[in-house]
């Protein structure tokens, strides 16, 4: 009889352990302006949240912020998610990307050119990081830039640069000097 009761103790206990999700508020500001949260998706082992300026909306913005929280366990180490945005950046059309290890966070930044389908130049920049609940969680800014008449005959490297030096170094010493951090995670979640 013991045998049974701790088994079912056990069983529901671990049935009230599920897997923890970030407490991602309905609103956050960056850098002085206030952003909504639009859209909550949970894929399982990701939950992603994006937030737009009130103006904006999920298709037509001209910032963002995402959270993302991998709950995968076991967790991929720093190095180990460095490797996968490394491979899947230099395949892709990007013009410009870094990704690095730095104080224990992935800090990374990509400049996409416009395409056919998205028509202006976009920089995101994220910074990442490992908690002891949560998982991995990553924090990304995005900012859309128009292709002006400014941009129309300068070469992409160009343009790549002028974003780096006058936006991207702007934005990574920010993430670099302020804490983003400052959420908890709700115990648990059923899955």
């Amino acid at each position: 009889m013991k045998k049974i009761i701790v088994f079912l103790v056990s069983l529901f206990l671990t049935a009230c352990v599920g897997i923890p999700k970030l407490d991602a508020p309905e609103k956050l500001k960056h850098d002085k302006k206030v952003y909504y949260q639009v859209l909550h998706q949970d894929l399982g082992n990701i939950i992603r949240y994006f937030y737009v300026q009130k103006t904006d909306s999920l298709q037509d913005w001209k910032s963002a912020v995402e959270l993302l929280q991998d709950r995968s366990q076991p967790s991929l180490t720093l190095e180990q998610r460095i490797a996968l945005r490394n491979k899947a950046f230099s395949k892709s059309h990007v013009v410009r990307f870094d990704v690095q290890k730095k104080n224990n966070q992935l800090l990374s930044y990509v400049i996409y050119r416009p395409t056919k389908q998205y028509k202006n130049w976009q920089i995101d920049i994220a910074k990442g990081i490992e908690t002891p609940l949560c998982g991995f969680i990553q924090y990304k800014y995005s900012l859309r830039v128009a292709k002006n008449k400014k941009f129309m005959n300068v070469a992409n490297k160009k343009i790549a640069t002028y974003l780096k030096k006058y936006v991207v170094d702007k934005e990574i010493n920010r993430f670099q000097k302020q804490p983003i951090f400052t959420w908890d995670c709700l115990k648990y979640s059923e899955k």
